[in-house]
């Protein structure tokens, strides 16, 4: 036995609260032992010789680790435990020393004391079935509005400039949203602002006018909710612009402005620019930062929140630069969101390991870019062959909970990164392979408007030009593509509900499942050139598994 592979902690991703009151416990080994794993439950305020074994099984698997798995309801409120191990005759117990050949009595054993409810990570329940549309609103769609006071539709886009994109325009495509089959929108930001992109606010309580009325945008939040569609909008509450009201004032007055210490501030005088002695989101002096540990930001910004969610019955908040934003005011934002919505989502723009967000205490969800980045590096940039693909996949798999799964947004490309068509260089195979990946694999797909009809694009801000409403310039092969992976995530509950697992060693074709116990649907893909095991090049086949047996769900053969 490999003891340097074996691992566990207690109250992390190896150890947490699944539907409120069962217990997941996931144990390391190394792939290259044939042991078995049980996990051995009792309580120490009770009987100490009452013993209660859980058989554990295997979960995933990659190079070097073998994962094991089980779920249990404990047998009192809380919950002691430890492994026993079995390598042939021999028998050694885990517990928080480490490897033993002594069962643990009153001290040494995990545990979790008591199943406190407020700590169990709890998701909205529309996150399993969601694929969820990113709009880019100066870029979506123009109503009312003419060339005289803005680019011209499809033009050039720059940093700053506008082509007049606005509520009306949004809400009259909701039907083509619809017929697709999206039930979120994720808005970039829609206060006012003097840039497209709106991530530089002016104004956190005031719309940007350029989008429309507050009228206006009600209507369309109503109209989503009439089609069954959620609507999460941007929150950037880690900087402003530097035309925001604080900021100025500071600008002004300098030591002696009472909002000194909304902002970060190095030194004195201070002046707009680089090196202009207040700290900024990145190198942009437009965007002084926020210092969200002050009292009375965090209520300014908790106003804004307050104003959004009751005032036009928003669905969740997408948290821009999330991860500068110090964690006691995000327990704030949660306190406040979920008491006004429960079922409102809170999505974290992370991109590191998220585990830390993720422990019900601050965020629903994050962007998965770890997701991308592997898909990326998979399917894109060719960096990975399908064995490092899969291990990667698989340390994905086991950076948060289980359960926590579901609810992250996986993306091919945003507003920040160019188009994933474009990063092919416009290959078509690859681009379906990617795609298809992305809505069979476990969490919440996101499309990025215009993706469905073939949109290209580089980087910023190439990436965010006008949709083109002229049918005759769209791509029907890829919306044919698109419109058939949403009707089979949504017809395909198991596509929806099930865990993911990697299912052979096959170096030559990406096969994988979902899976809810017996119930399994099964995809496979021929990343090759040439026709491998029946399958052609770049096709793939989604099967659902009947015994032995495949229904064929999705043929690319």
């Amino acid at each position: 036995m490999i003891k340097e592979a074996l691992f566990h902690e207690a109250n992390s991703v190896w150890s947490f609260i699944e539907e409120e009151s069962y217990i997941t416990l996931i144990f390391r080994t190394s792939n290259q032992d044939q042991i078995t794993v049980e996990t051995i439950e009792y309580n120490r305020f009770y009987d100490y010789n009452e013993r209660i074994t859980h058989p554990m099984s295997i979960y995933l698997e990659d190079e070097l680790f073998r994962y094991h798995i089980t779920s249990f309801i404990p047998n009192h409120y809380g919950c002691v435990y430890y492994f026993k191990i079995t390598d042939g005759n021999q028998i050694d117990f885990y517990t928080e020393y480490g490897l033993t050949k002594k069962e643990p009595f009153r001290l040494g054993a995990f545990e979790i004391p008591r199943i406190q409810k407020a700590d169990v990570y709890i998701a909205p329940k529309f996150v399993k079935d969601t694929v969820f549309y990113q709009i880019y609103p100066d870029r979506f769609r123009r109503e009312g509005k003419n060339e005289e006071t803005f680019e011209m539709w499809g033009g050039k886009p720059t940093f700053y400039n506008l082509f007049g994109g606005n509520f009306k325009g949004i809400t009259l495509k909701l039907e083509y949203l619809k017929a697709r089959g999206i039930n979120a929108i994720y808005f970039t930001p829609i206060n006012l602002s003097p840039s497209s992109h709106r991530y530089d606010t002016i104004d956190y309580m005031k719309i940007d006018p350029i989008l429309g009325t507050d009228a206006e945008f009600k209507e369309l939040v109503e109209r989503c909710h009439d089609f069954g569609i959620k609507v999460v909008i941007d929150a950037v509450f880690n900087h402003c612009s530097h035309h925001f009201f604080a900021f100025q004032d500071v600008l002004e007055h300098q030591s002696n402005s009472k909002y000194v210490d909304w902002f970060l501030i190095e030194r004195y005088p201070i002046s707009f620019g680089r090196n202009g002695g207040y700290q900024t989101y990145g190198q942009e002096p437009q965007m002084p930062k926020l210092n969200s540990q002050n009292p009375e930001v965090r209520a300014y910004l908790l106003q804004v929140v307050r104003h959004y969610m009751l005032s036009f019955q928003i669905d969740g908040w997408r948290l821009d630069v999330a991860d500068e934003v110090d964690s006691e005011f995000w327990r704030m934002f949660r306190t406040e969101v979920k008491a006004m919505n429960p079922e409102a989502i809170i999505i974290g723009e992370v991109f590191h390991n998220p585990s830390y967000y993720l422990r019900g205490d601050q965020f629903d969800s994050v962007q998965n870019y770890q997701f991308y980045d592997i898909v990326h590096n998979y399917f894109v940039r060719r960096d990975t062959n399908l064995h490092q693909f899969k291990n990667q996949i698989v340390r994905l798999l086991t950076m948060v909970p289980r359960n926590v799964l579901f609810s992250l947004l996986n993306q091919v490309d945003s507003h920040d990164t160019p188009r994933l068509l474009t990063s092919l260089d416009g290959n078509l195979n690859n681009f379906k392979l990617a795609v298809l990946f992305q809505f069979t694999y476990i969490g919440m797909p996101c499309i990025y408007y215009g993706d469905e009809i073939g949109m290209v694009g580089g980087a910023d801000p190439d990436n965010r030009r006008c949709f083109n409403w002229d049918e005759s310039t769209w791509n029907k092969d890829v919306l044919g593509m698109y419109d058939e992976l949403i009707k089979l995530r949504k017809h395909e509950v198991i596509l929806q509900n099930g865990y993911f697992r990697f299912i052979d060693n096959n170096d030559r074709l990406l096969t994988y499942e979902r899976y809810i116990g017996s119930k399994k649907v099964r995809i496979t893909i021929n990343p090759n050139s040439i026709i491998t095991e029946g399958i052609k090049p770049y096709g793939a086949k989604v099967c659902k598994m009947v015994g032995d047996k495949e229904e064929i769900l999705l043929d690319w053969r």
